[in-house]
């Protein structure tokens, strides 16, 4: 008679995968085939949606309440299917919201807030798609309302980020911020010259969801059975860290190549002296401490999407291919 091990078998977990894996949204679409990038998305992404006959169609924006978008391109299918949308949006937001709150209940209606949601909407696809348990598909399977909800936090975040290093996390409405946002330029795309679609009091109608949950149902959203907020919160606090730890990073290299020290130099490089938290060291050490976190960082990453930790570890290269 065969011995019972008195324990089922677990299923192997999926390999996993380098942070900037993790991190990157480059082709993927939602159930109606929409790139979640948009005009943003690869060249060769852009020409595929194209030929597979989704719309992509450009208007000019006639929003004199925000002046600096007079005259720009919008993109006005990706406007049209957000306004499809919008009450699954707005009710996935004041979900985001409440739940935030509850952990955050001073940064309600703040900048901080509104920062934090931003970026919780933009981390929703990442988990949704890495997970590596029942991950949602790469193409063709998320739900609209949840592409154009990561794509309002999309023109929310880098508002909300500028705002805050401009004015700190104090307390702000939707008509603030989208002000705010006109001055400095957040409504227009420098580089292409593209704005924002929506109209004003329509983008401030969101911005006031995000802030307070008012205007949006919590309670009939299915966001809530796509992603359990512990985990995607857990994700997104392990994200947050590792960004501005790299950010950091980032800037100490700066000031080295700033003043002189060649990044192919590779001994002078490690050798230069750098001073961090009142402290004199060599940037090679500290490199190997800011390798050990990252390579920490993706295994945490991982095992909060029940993928495999073993992963080949992050070198130095790999970092300058991040940055």
């Amino acid at each position: 008679m065969p011995v019972q091990s008195g324990a089922p078998d677990r299923a192997p977990l999926r390999p996993g995968l380098r942070l900037h894996d993790i991190l990157t949204l480059k082709d993927e679409t939602d159930a109606g085939g929409r790139l979640l990038l948009e005009d943003s998305a690869p060249k060769k992404a852009i020409k595929r949606v194209d030929r597979a006959g989704v719309p992509m169609r450009a208007a000019r924006s006639t929003y004199t309440d925000t002046p600096s978008r007079v005259d720009g391109l919008f993109n006005a299918s990706a406007y049209d299917a957000f306004r499809h949308d919008l009450g699954d949006v707005l009710d996935g937001f004041a979900w985001l919201t409440r739940n935030y709150a509850e952990r955050n209940p001073a940064h309600k209606g703040t900048v901080q807030g509104l920062l934090d949601v931003s970026n919780l909407g933009l981390t929703l696809p990442l988990v949704l798609f890495r997970r590596g348990v029942d991950p949602v598909p790469l193409h063709g399977s998320l739900p609209t309302y949840v592409g154009s909800l990561f794509k309002a936090s999309r023109g929310v975040f880098s508002a909300a980020v500028d705002m805050h290093n401009k004015r700190g996390p104090v307390p702000t409405t939707g008509a603030e911020v989208v002000r705010f946002a006109d001055e400095e330029g957040h409504l227009r795309r420098p580089a292409t010259g593209r704005v924002c679609a929506a109209p004003t009091r329509l983008i401030e109608r969101t911005i006031d969801v995000i802030l307070t949950g008012e205007g949006g149902d919590p309670d009939v959203t299915t966001l809530g059975e796509l992603v359990d907020f512990d985990r995607l919160w857990a994700f997104y606090r392990l994200q947050e860290a590792f960004t501005r730890a790299l950010n950091h990073y980032r800037f100490v290299l700066d000031k080295l190549v700033e003043g002189g020290v060649s990044l192919y130099d590779a001994e002078r490089l490690f050798a230069s002296t750098i001073e961090e938290s009142g402290r004199k060291g060599s940037f090679g050490d500290y490199t190997m401490a800011f390798l050990q976190y990252v390579n920490e960082a993706q295994q945490r990453m991982n095992q909060l999407l029940d993928r495999s930790g073993e992963v080949p570890p992050l070198l130095f290269e790999d970092i300058l291919r991040i940055l």
